[in-house]
């Protein structure tokens, strides 16, 4: 009886306040071998591929977001942002002007009036600069899928201030040209200050409690000063709002991060070691070392351990199993095929962007597609807006100037101006050559007379001296005549001397 007291409280002296020994062995073991190094890092988007979808099926609720989520995406996907950059920068927007007469042969016939209303017509297009102007508003129009511009004009020149999405929407349509409404009612007295003076205006009308002039007691109708500009045909159906064009890429791009991602799990799988500890034990299984020593064993070496090293302390015989390549070659397929796909949506090729495979055939078609659609897309759509701006200028004189963009982009350009270099020998037009060599209407109209009227640049750079030019006499032109012409010689000199 005293012998089973004395076990009893043996067993009894050997439990711990914060559990029996048994528990407190199942919380050591599964807490000795954690590693969170090889979890995946997080994805450059908070959205996945699934949501992204479900938002762009209703641009009227979720565009902003979105264009939010495609410019962000500009700034970590390089793929994606240089696709943004080959469709904005792709067309070289050289333009010409030309008058719009009732009736051409009686209206020309005023040619100094004519002459000055083309200059100062030139002088205000390139206050407009289109050239500089436009590759701006197509890289925010391809981001956001609606870009809201603001024409600021002084004495001094023109300027756009880009407006804020989330607070305005389309509104309607102008002679080809979108104008937008704006949310005077999220604006605050701090921030109204950084807006035009209309809208500051509309801003204070409202804080007085005048609604009446606002469309649904909150969207402020913004002046012709303003214009909005997308490629989406659908936009007034769908409460003014637009989708990025490239909306598709952008889930494609998703799942390029997410394979990304997945990617550095690997190299973290790739660079951990396993150092293993065994704690000894009896016949019968039992550890012989009290729990406590072990616990000091296994922190100790925890803390010696490089970074990737994992310590692991167990009574059992536990085997080296490299880590190296686990999943490498699925992840990198996958990482390829994402890519693959991602150029695939945005319908240009890969090979634009240093790919193996170069095909220079391939490569022309493609250059010829993407633009042949930008061309007609873009052109009309920035033509209308110009063309609006010359046409209030025109009312104040006597003649009406239009805008012409040329169907031209830098990977083209010289077989563009030899087919109109080609064309001046039938007739074509003198003006659409210039502009097809990059030449401004305010540059035509100034550049060229100043250098033969001014400069008299032809006296000046006088052509060189060749055997085309030379003659063996001071009448006649080209090589000496030969002192044993051919029998055809003879006749061509006979046919032209008659």
């Amino acid at each position: 009886m005293a012998n089973r007291n004395n076990n009893y409280r043996k067993k009894k002296g050997n439990q711990n306040p914060n559990g029996t020994l048994s528990q407190q062995h199942q919380r050591f073991a599964s807490s000795s071998a954690i590693f969170t190094g090889t979890s995946s890092t997080t994805s450059a988007s908070s959205v996945d591929e699934t949501r992204l979808k479900s938002m762009l099926r209703d641009p009227a609720k979720n565009s902003y977001n979105v264009a939010m989520l495609s410019k962000s995406m500009t700034q970590v996907n390089g793929m994606y942002k240089q696709i943004v950059n080959y469709l904005s920068t792709s067309l070289t927007y050289d333009h010409l002007i030309y008058p719009m007469f009732q009736n051409p042969m009686v209206d020309a016939g005023d040619a100094p009036t004519i002459q000055e209303s083309f200059a100062q017509t030139a002088i205000y297009v390139d206050k407009l600069n289109p050239k500089y102007n436009l590759p701006i508003f197509t890289e925010k129009l391809f981001i956001n899928g609606v870009t809201y511009q603001y024409k600021l004009e002084d004495s001094k020149g023109i300027a756009y201030q880009d407006m804020p999405a989330n607070l305005c929407r389309v509104a309607y349509l102008e002679e080809g040209v979108f104008r937008y409404q704006m949310d005077v009612t999220k604006l605050s007295d701090t921030s109204v200050l950084l807006y035009p003076k209309e809208i500051q205006t509309a801003y204070n009308s409202y804080k007085a409690g005048n609604t009446d002039a606002l469309v649904e007691g909150k969207y402020y109708q913004v002046s012709d000063k303003g214009m909005a500009f997308t490629i989406d045909p659908d936009v007034l159906v769908q409460a003014g709002q637009a989708n990025p064009p490239l909306g598709s890429v952008l889930v494609d791009a998703i799942k390029v991060e997410s394979a990304k991602d997945s990617m550095l799990s690997t190299d973290a799988l790739d660079n951990t070691k396993i150092v293993h500890s065994t704690v000894p034990i009896d016949d019968k299984g039992r550890p012989t070392m009290e729990l406590p020593v072990v616990q000091e064993y296994h922190n100790a070496l925890k803390r010696s351990l490089p970074a990737g090293a994992v310590a692991i302390t167990n009574p059992f015989e536990t085997k080296s199993v490299p880590l190296s390549g686990t999943g490498k070659s699925e992840k990198f397929g996958l990482l390829d095929k994402s890519i693959e796909q991602l150029y695939k949506s945005a319908g240009v090729s890969q090979q634009l962007f240093a790919v193996e495979n170069n095909s220079a055939n391939a490569l022309e078609r493609s250059l010829q597609v993407d633009t042949q659609w930008l061309y007609g897309v873009l052109l009309p759509l920035f033509a209308n807006y110009y063309n609006y701006e010359l046409k209030k200028i025109g009312k104040k004189g006597n003649i009406q100037w239009k805008i012409k963009f040329l169907n031209i982009s830098h990977f083209d350009r010289a077989d563009v101006v030899a087919t109109a270099k080609d064309q001046l020998a039938n007739g074509g037009s003198r003006l659409e050559y210039l502009a097809y060599c990059g030449m401004t209407p305010l540059e035509v109209a100034n550049m060229l007379v100043f250098e033969q009227q001014v400069l008299g640049i032809d006296n000046l750079m006088v052509v060189k001296m060749t055997s085309h030019t030379m003659s063996g006499s001071d009448t006649a032109t080209g090589r000496p005549a030969s002192q044993n012409p051919t029998d055809d010689t003879v006749r061509i000199n006979d046919t032209q001397a008659q």
